[in-house]
């Protein structure tokens, strides 16, 4: 199966050699330079996230390994302060 960041490099590939090849005054040509240089930024984005999608996994995996009732007791606990989720009604001050 072929890995989306690598459908997007060829298809970035393709339509900027398509986009500098001035083959005709086409607006579709004229298109192709923007469209490559934007599947060529989603080919970047998905080559950063790539490790971290993979320790993300990693963690979830995990997780599910240890069981409900150990979750439990590694969630930290907050120390912020809760807010009220009700307003409570009070006089306006001039």
């Amino acid at each position: 199966m072929i890995k989306p960041k690598y459908m997007f490099l060829t298809l970035s590939l393709i339509e900027l050699t398509v986009g500098f090849s001035n083959a005709g005054q086409n607006a579709f040509f004229y298109l192709s330079l923007p469209v490559g240089a934007i599947l060529f930024g989603l080919f970047l984005v998905a080559q950063v996230l790539e490790k971290e999608s993979a320790l993300y996994n990693e963690q979830k995996c995990a997780a599910e390994a240890l069981g409900g009732t150990q979750k439990a007791q590694a969630r930290p606990v907050s120390t912020q302060p809760k807010v009220a989720h009700d307003p409570v009604l009070t006089t306006a001050h001039s």
